[in-house]
């Protein structure tokens, strides 16, 4: 359930609709995206802040917020209301790609790096795998691809390769695939994926472990005074209180703030998992590299992660079903059509899995800016409220270092990055 692109000169998804009513989005220009450089991995001091923290969402985004922030010092607590990699959030599921590949724009590269190598230094705290560097394929049918060619100076700039493979040669490595029908493939052999569930998890462990608290609660409401937040109230009429207050609770950010009710989508993405053939081990279980299927248009219309714990062999259109208005209400099941959409193309890019079975589908949920740009921003009116999300399906990998940065802008070490500010969606 990663979003296959998330760069605006990438191409953009196919728009469908079943029986959901919703207003036509504007597009907003991307504002001025600096660079954020990838940082050699090195140890955060601990101890070096004082005061109360709470962080509402303990998601790919939140946890890594939280865990930053005790690691600053702060006296942190952390609140969800379903628990880490819950399966009604935007972070639960499998598994999710990580990768580098994002077009032109260099934000999100250097981030997914200085992620790369966040994930492994605290994998090793873990003492859990679950970063999988098993590569990604990028099957590309044009001579010519925008977003391949502005990616390339990045990848050299970084010194790794985006390798240009021709069918004949990605025939003979992956076998499994049909490129008859393509002009080259792309290959990243950093890529590859992250245990998504579990990874939540194990984050949430750290920030336990490290001296955070955390409270499976659901927060309520929060109140303000002279423009500040003092207080979320849980139920039960609970209180708790802090000095900063980060809200990363994915969709359930058009109910506390309603004034991104408007400019934010909540949309359904449908993950399905179909049964390999007997014997044919080389479709699942990291054989196969990650893969982005580009079609004639240039549109990425389809992306697949090879089979986690025995899972099948795992497929998702990049369709998009607007859902504001029910986004925890409705029952999560798949479309005959969407199904087909991706029975099809799988038919055609993976010959030997035309006709096998559907054996596991799931339905997770994307919070869309209309740019597709995350949010990191002080909340306008209350000057102790961070708003953090809009992950638009392409965020989990960036988990770690959209954590660190949100650390040190709450500990007012760095400045609010122009590509994540509100005013972008309030104006």
């Amino acid at each position: 359930m990663n979003k296959s692109h998330g760069d605006k000169e990438m191409p953009r998804r196919k728009m469908i609709k079943y029986g959901v009513q919703s207003a036509a989005l504007t597009l907003i220009g991307n504002a001025a995206a600096s660079s954020i450089t990838a940082e050699p991995v090195k140890r955060i001091s601990r101890k070096t802040k004082s005061g109360k923290v709470v962080v509402i969402g303990a998601g790919a985004f939140g946890g890594w917020t939280a865990l930053f922030l005790q690691r600053k010092g702060y006296d942190v607590t952390l609140i969800d209301q379903f628990g880490p990699g819950n399966n009604q959030s935007s972070s639960g599921g499998e598994t999710r790609v990580i990768r580098a590949f994002y077009g032109s724009q260099q934000v999100y590269f250097d981030l997914t790096l200085r992620a790369l190598d966040l994930w492994k230094e605290n994998e090793k705290l873990m003492k859990k795998k679950v970063l999988y560097q098993n590569g990604l394929l990028v099957f590309v049918p044009q001579e010519k691809d925008p977003s391949v060619e502005a990616s390339i100076p990045m990848y050299k700039n970084a010194g790794l390769t985006f390798e240009k493979v021709s069918p004949a040669d990605a025939a003979k490595h992956w076998p499994q695939v049909n490129t008859k029908d393509l002009d080259h493939v792309m290959y990243d052999k950093t890529a590859g994926y992250l245990l998504s569930r579990e990874a939540c998890q194990e984050v949430c462990g750290l920030f336990v472990k490290e001296g955070g608290t955390f409270l499976q609660q659901r927060v309520a409401s929060y109140k303000t005074d002279s423009g500040k937040c003092i207080e979320v109230s849980l139920p039960g009429g609970t209180k708790v209180g802090g000095d900063e207050f980060v809200f990363a609770v994915g969709p359930w950010m058009i109910r506390l703030f309603p004034e991104l009710s408007k400019k934010i989508r909540v949309t359904r993405q449908v993950v399905f998992y179909f049964a390999p053939p007997d014997g044919e081990s080389d479709l699942i279980e990291n054989k196969l590299p990650c893969w982005f299927n580009i079609n004639q248009k240039g549109i990425v219309d389809l992306y697949g992660i090879p089979g986690n714990e025995h899972r099948g062999f795992k497929a998702a259109g990049e369709l998009t079903d607007m859902i504001n208005d029910k986004f925890d209400t409705y029952d999560r099941y798949y479309n005959p059509g969407e199904l087909k959409f991706v029975q099809d193309i799988v038919a055609n890019r993976f010959p030997k899995m035309k006709g096998r079975p559907l054996i596991e589908h799931r339905v997770c949920q994307y919070t869309e800016t209309p740019d597709s740009d995350f949010i990191l921003d002080r909340h306008p009116e209350t000057k102790n409220i961070w708003v953090m999300g809009g992950g638009s399906g392409h965020g989990y990998k960036m988990g770690p270092s959209m954590g660190e940065l949100a650390s040190q802008i709450v500990a007012g070490e760095k400045e609010i990055h122009p590509t994540f500010a509100l005013e972008r969606l309030l104006k």
